[in-house]
């Protein structure tokens, strides 16, 4: 189906689109050959297939002054990290951030939970909370059939920043923000996230683009920059060619390496491309951009990434180890690209992420950063900001929050803010930048959007098999729903469980968020996440028998190994002091789950520490002479030790020395029990 342009508001944007219609052809040849004095490319490169992670336009016609009034160019950075950023800037793998760091102001930007992208992103174009701008998930129900489809802007309950800047008569342009589909209605241009081939790929471009003649345009440059070969890939990965070959050439999606690396490089190049051939057409006051491969690589390819992981292998060190360095170069020399502009409009570029991403020590090895279980242990609240051109002032790296971008860049713009933006503008970054007012805004601002197909189920289930693949489903969440009716996308189960978790964990409203988890299980009762998160409530407001029931009831619908959680509870009520609760909790573990030796482990510890000794003899002696793990036996040690049982004492740390040779302490602890002198240390 054609998108249809509905009727504008803004009178500057009519008939725009006729003259935009080639907006995105190849740059004309008239222009072969000229060098530009600052980067040395040629036009012709340009033209180059694959090329656009590098190559840029040999000459552009500068922004003119309009009324004063200096461009922001805002780069959206998913998952951009200080570690990381800062380690490839010392190396000279980055060196314009390097440059941009050193120049610019920059900051640590604080983030909340609960850390998923179209939240943060939305909050961030918003400069609201999301129980105030309601895109809550990666999914959305159809409000007529109940059936699960990728979240939209549809969802989204408030303007944006590039609604109030367009508004207010300034030009703007948007490319791939999370949640935009369908495309809005705005004093310039608009790309929805729907051209992103990482989560969307081959789907019809109806309603994508606004004005709607800019559809063939973003098509070729799908096609042209899209297209990444075998030999692209070879200089990110250590495979054999026909490995590569084979990787792509089956059924597999983004749970294989390769196709993954595919995927992310094919949207990296599109979403720069059509947002850079768009900025120097168009030459708007705002440019948007977002680029989600920052953090989809980490998900993928984190865990091989230096320094080594002690449960990374050395065959997916050797094959991949280099890919993160090596495409986070490539987005290198495409900020370059925008320094390049900012410097020749007159413009302020911000770079910002949503959240940060662990690199280091702090990575939690053996914790799948594709599983839906453990991706989000591989996040961290921290981001990143920073600033760079003629009004950044530099300076120590400072702090500020994602609720401060919105305000930041409409302060930018000269423009006001709406009262209900919890953030402020980030006035340490520049040099005589004001707090923008405040006003009431949000109401007097119509978001409009083309009309656009709905997506077909087919379409829908390929975008749940990418998440599923990248960690942010675990598959119950793609079952329908009830249907809500009227003309807004209804909430999922997850999104319920979401608010739930901002209320509790960043606003701090325990009634509105035990109502938002009930109402998540209300819609799936066999739903793990608001069970697990009802008991967290239950045991910060000290309700210990309500957080166990709770606790078990999500263990029982998760199936999976108890310990984790259960001992990760246990452990904080005994650092908290509460013997008694973790007792109980771990008494009712060891009875739920008699065969986990490692539960039985944790009782027998807590009850010998009470002196609860012939207690602790009978919870973990069922499993002695049948263990295999050492550390039984030096638990069992301890209880006879406690019991005065010395023969005990002794066979028990033979035999864990037996199993395992290397340890010092229980050699030392035999040798007193013998009645030896100890080895020395």
């Amino acid at each position: 189906m054609k998108a249809r342009l509905i009727p504008t508001r803004f009178g500057r944007q009519k008939g725009w689109g006729q003259a935009t219609a080639a907006l995105l052809l190849v740059l004309t040849a008239a222009r072969c050959g000229r060098k530009d004095d600052r980067t040395g490319a040629t036009a012709a490169a340009v033209n180059t297939p694959n090329s656009g992670e590098s190559a840029d336009v040999a000459a552009r016609d500068h922004r003119p002054a309009a009324g004063g009034r200096a461009p922001v160019l805002w780069l959206g950075m998913d998952g951009l990290d200080w570690e990381i950023l800062d380690r490839l800037a010392a190396d000279g793998t980055m060196p314009n951030w390097k440059r941009l760091a050193s120049e610019g102001a920059t900051a640590r930007l604080t983030s909340f939970v609960p850390i998923i992208s179209p939240i943060l992103w939305t909050t961030a174009a918003t400069g609201v909370a999301p129980d105030v701008h309601r895109v809550l998930d990666f999914q959305e129900t159809d409000p007529k059939t109940g059936a699960k489809v990728p979240i939209s802007g549809l969802s989204r309950a408030v303007p944006a920043v590039w609604n109030l800047a367009s508004q207010a008569g300034r030009r703007v342009g948007v490319v791939g923000w999370w949640a935009t589909h369908p495309a809005e209605e705005v004093n310039g241009f608009f790309v929805s996230d729907h051209t992103s081939p990482i989560l969307f790929d081959r789907l019809p471009l109806a309603g994508a683009a606004y004005p709607a003649s800019l559809e063939s345009g973003i098509a070729q440059v799908q096609a042209r920059e899209g297209r990444v070969s075998d030999a692209d890939l070879a200089r990110f990965v250590d495979i054999p060619a026909a490995q590569i070959a084979t990787a792509r050439a089956g059924s597999a999606g983004l749970e294989n390496p390769i196709v993954a690396l595919s995927r992310i490089l094919s949207a990296t190049r599109v979403s720069h491309r059509i947002a850079r051939d768009l900025y120097d057409r168009d030459r708007p006051d705002l440019l948007a951009l977002y680029l989600e491969g920052t953090d989809e690589v980490g998900h993928v390819f984190a865990a091989s990434t230096p320094p080594k992981l002690a449960c990374a292998s050395d065959a997916d060190i050797a094959r991949y180890g280099n890919v993160v360095a090596r495409y986070y170069g490539d987005v290198d020399r495409l900020l370059g690209q925008w320094m390049r502009r900012a410097s020749e409009d007159g413009a302020t570029l911000i770079v910002h992420s949503d959240h940060g991403f662990k690199w280091g020590a702090d990575r939690p090895c053996g914790l799948a950063s594709g599983n839906w279980s453990t991706a989000a242990f591989w996040h961290r609240l921290d981001g990143v900001l920073a600033v760079w051109g003629a009004r950044a002032q530099p300076g120590p790296r400072g702090q500020a929050s994602l609720f401060d971008v919105a305000p930041t860049v409409l302060s930018l713009l000269d423009l006001p803010a709406d009262r209900r933006m919890t953030g402020r503008a980030a006035r340490f970054a520049f040099r005589e930048l004001m707090s923008p007012a405040s006003a009431d805004l949000f109401r007097g601002v119509e978001v409009r959007r083309v009309a656009a197909a709905p997506m077909t189920p087919g379409e829908a289930n390929e975008y749940a098999k990418k998440l599923l693949a990248l960690g942010y489903l675990t598959g119950g969440e793609t079952r329908p729903l009830a249907p809500t009716g009227g003309d807004r996308p209804g909430m999922t189960e997850g999104a319920w469980n979401n608010l739930g978790l901002y209320l509790r964990d960043t606003a701090s409203k325990p009634g509105e968020s035990r109502a938002a988890f009930e109402k998540a299980l209300a819609l799936r009762p066999d739903y793990y996440a608001p069970m697990y998160n009802l008991a967290v409530l239950a045991r910060g407001e000290g309700r210990t028998k309500a957080a166990e029931d709770w606790l078990f009831q999500a263990l029982a619908a998760i199936g999976d190994a108890p310990e984790k959680a259960v001992l990760g509870w246990s452990h904080e009520y005994q650092h908290a002091g509460k013997a008694a609760a973790a007792r109980s909790l771990l008494e009712r573990a060891a009875a739920k789950y008699p065969k986990s030796e490692e539960i039985a482990r944790d009782l027998a510890l807590l009850l010998a520490r009470s002196r609860d000794c012939r207690e602790a003899q009978t919870v973990l002696g069922r499993f002695d002479p049948g263990s295999i793990d050492p550390r039984t036996y030096n638990t069992l040690a301890l209880v006879e030790t406690c019991l005065e049982n010395r023969p005990a004492v002794v066979r028990l740390l033979t035999r864990s020395l037996e199993m395992k040779p290397d340890q010092p302490e229980v050699a030392r602890s035999l040798s007193l029990a013998r009645g030896e002198k100890p080895p020395s240390p």
